[in-house]
């Protein structure tokens, strides 16, 4: 797997500050809320470890596809966000070695997935960024796809570099930390992205109730 830095684009700085800002955060939490996020990538209130949004909004970028870096699928291929413009998708950040918020975190999106009206199904994708980029790497990515019964058509795993990821743990605002172990501590957040690339619905937490997720991506089209 191909791991490299690219600057990103100028529009962007706020990012960087918040990338950093992401290092300082938090346990997963079980309890869920969901916001909406019109303003833009990073543009929900700012979700405090309890799962309650506090705060201001983060600076917002407009789109998620201004996220120019490269990404390394499943099959070891180069991707970049930009290809997944023109129809909604819902994304989530998650590590494949995880056992336990990581398969939840999956099993609600297949939920979804699968309580999702036809016609909506089949115009929307699902992303999985890993947390773990320096042991994700593309057969660590399909294997976990496999054990989980990921259907490639339509669920995309990726990989960045670790700079670029952290960059994309703040704009999604997933909270994580590593520890001396080698497990990751991470929030569980479920994103849901318009065609624009602008994130209109962040869900801090597992509910097991598909209906406010099937609502977003409904509204995201």
């Amino acid at each position: 797997m191909r791991l490299r830095r690219r600057p990103l684009a100028a529009a962007l700085p706020a990012l960087l500050l918040a990338a950093a800002c992401t290092l300082g955060g938090c346990g997963a939490r079980d309890g869920g809320s969901g916001t909406a996020a019109g303003a833009g990538a990073a543009g929900a209130a700012r979700a405090t470890d309890s799962g309650r949004d506090a705060g201001p909004p983060r600076a917002a970028a407009p789109s998620l596809y201004e996220l120019a870096f490269p990404l390394t699928d499943a099959s070891g291929r180069e991707r970049r966000l930009e290809e997944f413009r023109g129809r909604p998708f819902v994304a989530g950040m998650i590590y494949t070695r995880c056992t336990s918020v990581c398969p939840r975190i999956t099993a609600d999106l297949q939920a979804l997935d699968r309580a999702l009206p036809s016609g909506v199904r089949a115009r929307t994708r699902f992303l999985l960024f890993s947390l773990d980029p320096a042991r994700d790497t593309p057969a660590a990515l399909a294997a976990f796809a496999r054990e989980h019964g990921l259907d490639p058509a339509r669920w995309t795993l990726l990989a960045a570099g670790p700079d670029d990821m952290r960059t994309l743990a703040a704009v999604l605002d997933v909270r994580f930390r590593p520890d001396a172990g080698g497990e990751i501590a991470h929030s569980a957040v479920i994103v849901v992205v318009d065609r624009a690339g602008v994130i209109r619905f962040r869900q801090v937490g597992l509910t097991g109730d598909p209906a406010p997720l099937v609502a977003a991506v409904r509204a995201a089209e």
